[in-house]
């Protein structure tokens, strides 16, 4: 099966916790996954997935800072 990559995402933390390298989610709601024994991952995709939750920090740690919210 090859996986959509709309659903794959990149995350810091997850569910309260928190790793160096991140986490990759997979959305899995309304997949047909019957008879799925793997995954596969492109590492491009995860890369993409990872410089796009980056870019989004980013974009978020900027909005605070133009707030006022925190100091640059």
């Amino acid at each position: 099966m090859r996986f959509p990559r709309e659903r794959i995402a990149y995350a810091a933390t997850f569910e309260g916790q928190s790793a160096p390298e991140g986490f990759i989610v997979l959305d899995l709601k309304g997949l047909d996954i019957e008879g799925v024994t793997k995954l596969v991952l492109d590492g491009e995709h995860i890369s993409a997935a990872r410089n796009q939750g980056e870019r989004k920090q980013d974009a978020a740690q900027r909005l605070r800072t133009l707030l006022g919210d925190i100091e640059p």
